[in-house]
């Protein structure tokens, strides 16, 4: 057994603090010898031979093995009877060899063990020397050079003591001892030092509060100085003002004695002038009631004499009738005596002078012209108002009858919506008004012409006249006529879209008066343009996003890059509104123009933190204003998101709506708005809105699940729809083909393997009973609903976790922009280099056509939301006017 030796290192800082002294014990720094060594000593070396390495030790264990073959091979041949001695020669050497060889190879595994540990111990050392070359380290980073030290230390500890590296592990142990003791000492002076600057830090806080403190005394104290200042300031100001006030009163009181005065002497000549104007009044009046007399008297005269010669003109009217009536019948009768004599003497009848008698004509009523109280709008839409438009203008529907548009004045910021100001003030948008045209004869040139509104209507609508000066508000109740021209011009605008309360037609009646007496009158009925949704098949203008920062600048980087070729335009607003999808829903409405017509972009703002949600203007210039419905609602937590506008959807068009049909989500407790419901019940256009069951999801909202894209060929699309089902035997696949250890979901919080994913039973068979119970439902309902073929869908692989989230980047949530869609990169498993994930969702759109840009929405997914969330888009409907779509009368 060899002697123990200690080595001391003591390290002492500059102040003479002790900071350690270490000792080493040899025996411990090495292993105990093994039971295969000890036998190794025991046996005999070949002579000259004395390994001392390892791979000294390979050779001679080469060529022992060398040395067994050779004599087995000699030992094979039958001996002669007189040399039986060599074969126990042989076997004696076979014994010894095959001694040696086991002893040899019992040492090759201690040295190669010793070697091993030999080389662990080194990459910690230099792993500690790398850490204490850091400029300005740190007390942490000391402490981490003393454990990769002193793991080091017992590494080499772990060296067999009968190795040929058991010496220089001990002068090694030593060495990182001495390193070890730097280490510790070198930490606690740095723990030192930061002490002392936390110490001298504090005394610098305390310094500076406390010069905080003298600087508010002095300011307090100049502050109540000032205002010393300032109180005698204002006493002498007061005492001023007073002094003034007294001089004014005392003026005030001279100026009312002076107006007194005045007063009574005013009163006294308006006393007498008023005495003298009621003597001339009642001479005056004396002489009216005496020529009133004299007038009536000869008025009375007059009609006396009128009434003796009407009397006497009837008189010999009577006279002339009976004169006529009497002639007549006497005509009549030598009439029947002649014929009576023609039958008697049955002789040829003598002609017998006749007279004739003329008849007088009646008087004629000329007959009243409809062209001469002509009043219609724009009743069959062709963007001109003529004769053509006075057939069916009372009736109206979607599909025919006179528009108008809502023209909100309250520009968002009045608190009283604009249909129940009584105010009624110049348009806003003279351009918006539905023109309405009233075209008279010269013969009301002397009547006084009101338009009137139905009582239900009136509330919701305004009329101006164009007049020289402009448009002019008109008086709907009938209590002030118009303007008076042979041509008028009206403009009529809706001060709200129909909803729950209004249907949103209006009855105009145009009545002509002579002295209180209607002589003329016609209705026309009217409707407000409905709102309506673009869907995602029609083209983009602009897309939406919200600058977070550098969070999104690499998304907002992708999103420019895959907008800009289509012809859109990328806009970028600041400001805390994440999920630009559920602040507003952008729509349009329409109103003929000659040749053409005319598009509005009109959006629904939503109602929940609108102080945190301003309205988003497009960069289009016929915008109408932003309006908002209903009022904001108090959700639990878990419902929170079922008022955002992405749970508010629409189709294309399919058989039956072809404008598209709304759908949303229901969760069970909160569904969507029921205001906002009822308001696209109201449009009567793309309703009746289908209700989606959304309570399983996180965020409660229907495009999480479902998506509709255009194809390549025009009018035709496909339907996307999220499906657990699909995400499970996608990883089943992949492990099939042997990729079970690649990762999913790369980069994100929730990085596994496939394998992993699937050994999660609990995960998989959640995802398949969403399949079952929730999707599957879901798919029979729409299929129904919208009248789908099963060649129309097409079911995206997605996993959702437990609480309802995408589990990976959810590529059902994604965005149609003029013929490419931009997906969330779902980071799926890399095969060969390529997205095994998004590789699959190209060969479900292959058949479509469409082309694919995934975009990096990690921070949208580390939020649950992915690209459709984040963005917003502004759509230009269909060239073809809605009412030509509909069938008539719709």
């Amino acid at each position: 057994m060899r002697w123990v030796r200690y080595i001391a290192i003591a390290i002492i800082n500059g102040f003479g603090v002790v900071i350690g002294i270490i000792w080493v014990a040899v025996p411990t720094t090495v292993a105990q010898p093994s039971l295969n060594y000890q036998l190794a000593l025991s046996g005999r070396q070949p002579d000259g031979e004395n390994p001392q390495s390892l791979p000294e030790l390979y050779k001679l264990r080469d060529r022992l093995k060398v040395q067994l073959d050779n004599l087995a091979k000699t030992s094979d041949s039958a001996p002669f009877p007189g040399e039986l001695w060599k074969s126990a020669i042989n076997r004696q050497q076979s014994q010894t060899l095959t001694q040696q060889l086991q002893n040899v190879q019992s040492q090759i595994q201690i040295e190669e063990r010793a070697k091993y540990n030999w080389d662990d111990a080194a990459k910690l050392a230099a792993q500690a020397v790398v850490i204490g070359r850091t400029s300005n380290p740190s007390s942490a980073t000391w402490e981490e050079s003393q454990r990769l030290w002193q793991l080091a230390i017992n590494t080499l500890r772990l060296i067999p003591h009968d190795s040929f590296l058991a010496d220089r592990a001990i002068d090694k142990t030593i060495e990182y001892q001495g390193n070890l003791s730097v280490a510790t000492y070198e930490m606690q002076v740095a723990r030192s030092v930061e002490k002392i600057r936390a110490e001298e830090e504090e005394i610098r806080e305390r310094a500076r509060k406390e010069q905080e403190k003298k600087e508010f005394a002095r300011r307090e104290i100049e502050r109540k100085e000032q205002e010393k200042k300032d109180r005698a300031r204002k006493e002498l100001e007061r005492q001023e003002f007073e002094k003034q006030e007294l001089a004014r009163k005392e003026l005030e009181r001279q100026e009312l004695a002076r107006k007194e005065l005045e007063r009574q002497e005013f009163e006294r000549q308006e006393l007498a002038r008023k005495e003298l104007e009621k003597q001339e009044f009642e001479r005056q009046e004396l002489a009216r009631k005496e020529l009133e007399k004299q007038e009536l008297a000869r008025q009375e005269l007059a009609r006396q004499e009128l009434e003796r010669q009407e009397l006497a003109r009837q008189e010999l009217a009577r006279q002339e009738l009976e004169r006529q009536e009497l002639a007549r019948q006497e005509l009549a009768r030598q009439e029947l005596e002649r014929q009576e004599l023609e039958r008697n003497q049955q002789a040829t009848p003598q002609p017998t002078p006749e007279s004739t008698a003329t008849p007088t004509p009646a008087p004629v009523t000329p007959a009243a012209s409809p062209s001469n109280f002509f009043f219609a709008g724009d009743t069959n839409r062709d963007g001109q108002i003529n004769q053509q438009d006075d057939a069916g203008k009372e009736q109206w529907s979607l599909s025919k009858g006179a528009l108008i548009l809502f023209n909100d004045r309250n520009n968002d910021r009045g608190k009283i919506p604009t249909w129940k100001q009584t105010k009624v003030s110049a348009p806003r948008r003279a351009a918006m008004l539905s023109q309405v045209n009233l075209t008279l004869s010269e013969s009301f040139k002397t009547s006084q012409l009101f338009i009137t509104a139905d009582s239900i209507a009136s509330p919701h609508i305004s009329v101006f006249q164009k007049t020289g000066d402009g448009w002019q508000p008109v008086d709907i109740s009938g209590a002030k006529p118009l303007v008076f021209s042979t041509n008028i011009v009206l403009g009529v605008e809706a001060k709200q879209f129909a909803d729950r309360n209004w249907n949103g037609t209006v009855n105009l009646k145009a009545t002509a008066q002579n002295n209180g007496q209607e002589i003329a009158s016609t209705t026309i009925q009217m409707g407000v343009s409905p709102w309506m949704i673009a869907p995602n098949t029609a083209p983009v203008t602009e897309v939406q996003v919200s600058d977070r920062g550098s969070v999104n600048s690499e998304f907002i980087s992708q999103l420019k890059q895959a907008v800009e070729p289509t012809g859109a335009k990328v806009k970028i607003l600041q400001g805390d509104r994440t999920w630009m999808q559920d602040t507003q829903k952008n729509g349009f409405v329409q109103l003929p123009e000659k040749s053409d017509i005319r598009q509005f972009n009109v959006a629904l703002k939503s109602n929940s933190e609108p102080e945190k949600n301003p309205p988003v203007k497009s960069t289009q210039d016929r915008d109408l204003k932003v309006v908002k419905i209903g009022n904001p609602r108090s959700l639990d937590p878990v419902s929170q998101w079922s008022d955002g506008y992405g749970n508010l959807q629409v189709t294309p068009p399919i058989p039956g709506h072809p404008m598209g049909r709304v759908y949303y989500g229901n969760s069970g407790n909160a569904s969507f708005n029921p205001e906002v419901l009822d308001f696209i019940q109201a449009q009567r256009i793309q309703g009746p809105p289908v209700d989606i069951d959304t309570s399983w999801l996180l965020t409660r909202q229907v495009d999480e699940i479902i998506n509709f894209i255009p194809t390549q060929t025009p009018g035709q699309y496909v339907m996307a729809i999220a499906s657990p089902e699909a995400g499970v035997k996608l990883l089943e696949e992949l492990e099939g083909r042997g990729y079970g250890d690649v990762a999913i979901n790369r980069g994100l919080s929730t990085q596994t393997t496939v394998s992993a994913a699937l050994k999660n039973r609990a995960l998989i068979q959640h995802n398949l009973y969403l399949q079952n119970q929730k999707l599957n439902p879901i798919i029979e309902k729409l299929k129904r609903e919208f009248l789908l073929g099963d060649d129309q869908i097409i079911q995206v692989p997605v996993m959702f976790g437990y609480s309802g989230y995408a589990w990976w980047p959810n590529m059902v949530n994604s965005v149609p922009v003029n013929g490419k869609l931009l997906v969330s990169n779902p980071r799926g498993p890399m095969i060969d280099g390529v997205d095994y994930t998004q590789e699959r969702l190209r060969q479900l759109l292959l058949p479509a056509g469409v082309s694919v840009s995934f975009l990096d929405d990690r921070y949208y997914q580390e939020l649950k939301g992915n690209v459709q969330s984040a963005t917003n888009t502004v759509r230009k409907p269909e060239e073809r006017p809605f009412w030509q779509s509909l069938p008539n009368n719709y």
